[in-house]
């Protein structure tokens, strides 16, 4: 690997905090700054090592007495969708309009990452919840990133923030409206942007850390074949063992069950 493709970093932020993931466990993920914004080469690098990207800072987890997360990545070109997930593109591929653009800071953005935050027990004491803390978390960033917008008729339904290398991409952050969760928008944004990835010659798509015993983590690993980044070491995964949700016999969202909604 070249010095001029390996990026120079400065360490921001350093210290111990408690893990939103497990309770009861200490976190420890330093934050570094690039010297100058990333190119899509070395994005690739930081990524195929680790990294992780929350808004102008990459870091990688160093936990003093856990190594429960890892990355994982999809392999876009071997990637095939389960019965399940086929259902899920279909359905809402008819019901959702996308649009592409910068990451942008609005009220509804805010309230919704909120909402999203608040339904999957992400907010802590520490948490920002304000125009900053989401203007420095998924505007602010060090990577060509990009925004998908998921629209039910008129209404934001979800948003994802997607980094651009020259054969990855990585999934930085996505939220969804938490009253639309029979919709399985987040399953949706996956095969979505790993179907743009491919078109795009990529091949891998990041979905960021996963640990075994994370409710709110185990979708991740829901996507054959993939891999995960295993004490240093990509080891590859094929075998399907979907993680879904008891149906509670909700009927999915219409467009016509949004209109008029804020």
């Amino acid at each position: 690997m070249s010095d001029a493709t390996y990026p120079e970093t400065r360490i921001v932020h350093d210290r111990f905090e408690p893990c939103i993931y497990r309770p009861g466990q200490v976190a420890r993920c330093p934050a570094r700054v690039p010297k100058d914004k990333l190119d899509h080469e070395q994005l690739d690098v930081l990524l195929n090592e680790g990294d992780q990207r929350v808004g102008g800072t990459v870091f990688r987890t160093v936990c003093p007495f856990c190594q429960a997360c890892e990355p994982v990545r999809i392999d876009v070109n071997a990637f095939v969708q389960s019965r399940s997930q086929q259902r899920v593109f279909r359905r809402n591929a008819a019901l959702l309009r996308v649009e592409t653009g910068p990451p942008e800071l609005s009220r509804k953005r805010v309230a919704l990452w909120n909402r999203h935050r608040q339904a999957r027990g992400l907010l802590t004491e520490h948490s920002r919840r304000d125009p900053v803390g989401y203007q420095e978390w998924l505007v602010e960033t060090c990577a060509d990133t990009i925004e998908f917008r998921y629209f039910l008729a008129d209404r934001l339904a979800a948003v994802s923030i997607l980094d651009r290398g020259t054969k990855a991409a990585n999934s930085a952050y996505c939220y969804f409206d938490p009253r639309l969760s029979r919709m399985s928008l987040g399953v949706h944004s996956v095969l979505h942007e790993v179907a743009w990835c491919k078109e795009q010659g990529m091949d891998w798509y990041y979905l960021g850390l996963w640990a075994a015993d994370a409710t709110a983590l185990r979708y991740k690993t829901n996507y054959y074949p993939h891999e995960r980044f295993v004490r240093g070491e990509w080891q590859r995964f094929a075998e399907p063992q979907e993680y879904l949700p008891p149906p509670d016999g909700r009927p999915v969202p219409t467009e016509a069950d949004c209109q008029g909604e804020e």
